[in-house]
């Protein structure tokens, strides 16, 4: 295999971390066992390798790009890419073996078992040099690395497997559990989310429930001042929380409804959690002119800081980019994602622009405002993943699936009341999914779930709300569904 060719689990111990960049670290690679010894031999060692383990999770090749609102979104169909010339053209019309889409489609495999694996050597120098760390400390870590692996993996499962409803027998990818460089065999998606996934979810919530601060002092979005910031901003961080929605979208993706609402409901039914992650305040939003938080970062669980976040409006969203460049919807899209325009969402997130055709909408979700360098809020550099809306969506579709549609309703308009739109009452599940994928649809855009969201389903979106369950039209040579999802592991790892 090529990967295991080129990648060293050793290259995690990483001297040059302070003064390289956020991922060219892991290029370093020790020569020999006394590197090791010596990064893990104390405390700052371990905070550093992990703090440079999130580092890489959240560069371009993956969250900070290509599995946020870059490819993967441009994979989903969530664009009108129309010039065929561009390199963006080859992700929208799934021909993932053209030079950009492969390249692209190889950075994401590589770079996610790079940090998979040096997730393991963190893993066992834990257990190997038991003392170092407090037990507190240790738990912590060990906690979030798992929950970290589960979570890489589980991405490369909903990439790389196929549709779990077409072919639940299919091969899925490896999964990397220890550091040793070996070829590892692909693995069915049950086999994997029930005996590598979930038992690591598991793990890392029981060690996580009792260490966790955000458990008992919330989120702690605050300098902690000469106590340091290691045990705070647990947003950015694997908490107990975001393992557990993790948890749940692993138990959905295999449509395990029983599992899942069990998961989603530890979220949306526990009045802590909401304490933590308050929804969003339409006042403070709407009615915010100078910094207004567009993210809805108090509802986040898990996400990344980006000190050049504004650059991802100004070099993607922007409408006055060149057409070949800008990331824009396709003509009418928002006017069918919202109906009901007083949603916050469509106030918020979207501004009216004559710079594209059709005096369609720019989306601005992450458009920059004035802040104070030396104090700046913290949403205006804040990225998030994973939103407690999705433990909401992933229990209204888990009690859907169980026959319980007005269950399902119910919590679908926890978030519809917190968006400020019309709820919605309906004796058709079919027509209640629709309105699902819609609320995933409106919610998601730019955080690369909406590919995964059509991939659960087998199914892709049409621009009119008559044809809505039919094929994307985003161009007219779009290829089926079938092949659109079937995204093929980088040719060098002969599998």
């Amino acid at each position: 295999m090529k990967l295991y060719k080129s990648i060293t689990a050793a290259a995690l111990l990483a001297f040059g971390i302070a003064s390289t960049g956020c991922s060219d670290w892991l290029d370093y690679t020790p020569k020999d066992k006394q590197t090791y010894d010596e990064q893990f031999n104390n405390r700052t060692g371990f905070h550093t390798t992990v703090n440079g383990i999130y580092n890489t999770m959240t560069g371009s090749d993956l969250y900070g790009y290509n599995l946020s609102y870059g490819p993967i979104d441009i994979m989903g169909l969530c664009y009108k890419i129309s010039n065929s010339s561009t390199a963006k053209y080859e992700l929208c019309t799934a021909a993932y073996t053209s030079t950009y889409a492969s390249s692209t489609i190889s950075s994401i495999w590589s770079t996610a078992y790079n940090t998979i694996l040096n997730i393991n050597v963190v893993l066992k120098a834990l257990d190997e040099k038991p003392g170092v760390l407090l037990p507190e400390d240790a738990q912590m870590i060990r906690g979030e690395m798992l929950a970290s692996r589960a979570f890489i993996h589980l991405d490369l499962v909903r990439i790389f497997g196929p549709v779990y409803i077409v072919n639940p027998d299919g091969l899925s990818v490896p999964y990397a559990d220890a550091p040793e460089i070996i070829k590892r065999n692909r693995l069915k998606v049950d086999d994997i989310i029930y005996n590598k996934i979930i038992p690591d979810l598991t793990a890392a919530q029981e060690l996580l429930k009792n260490v966790d601060p955000i458990l008992t002092e919330g989120v702690l979005n605050s300098d902690g001042g000469e106590d340091g910031n290691w045990f705070r901003y647990r947003q950015l961080r694997m908490n107990y929380y975001a393992a557990t929605l993790v948890k749940a979208r692993a138990y959905l993706w295999v449509n395990d409804y029983t599992n899942a609402l069990a998961e989603a409901r530890k979220i949306t039914d526990d009045t802590y959690a909401q304490s933590c992650f308050p929804w969003v305040d339409p006042v403070k939003l709407l009615a915010n002119n100078s910094n207004p938080d567009r993210i809805f970062s108090t509802e986040c669980l898990f996400g990344f800081y980006d000190n050049k976040m504004a650059e991802i409006f100004t070099n993607n969203f922007n409408g006055t980019l060149d057409a070949a460049v800008v990331l824009k919807p396709r003509d009418g899209y928002t006017d069918i994602l919202f109906p009901n325009s007083a949603d916050y969402r469509r106030q918020s997130q979207w501004t009216g622009t004559t710079s594209i055709s059709g005096g369609d909408l720019d989306f601005i979700k992450y458009k920059s405002f004035p802040t104070s360098e030396t104090n700046p809020d913290f949403w205006a550099t804040y990225y998030g993943l994973m939103r407690k809306s999705e433990a909401y969506y992933i229990a209204a579709e888990a009690l859907n699936g169980l026959d319980d549609l007005r269950g399902a309703c119910g919590y679908l308009n926890q978030v519809k009341a917190a968006r400020g739109i019309d709820l919605i009452e309906t004796d058709s599940p079919a027509d209640f999914l629709k309105e699902l994928k819609m609320e995933y649809l409106r919610e998601m855009r730019g955080e690369g779930q909406i590919f995964f969201l059509h991939k659960h389903f087998n199914q892709s979106f049409a621009t009119s709300n008559s044809d809505f369950n039919a094929h994307e039209a985003a161009n007219k040579d779009n290829p089926t569904i079938s092949q659109r999802y079937n995204v093929p592991i980088p040719s060098g790892e002969n599998y």
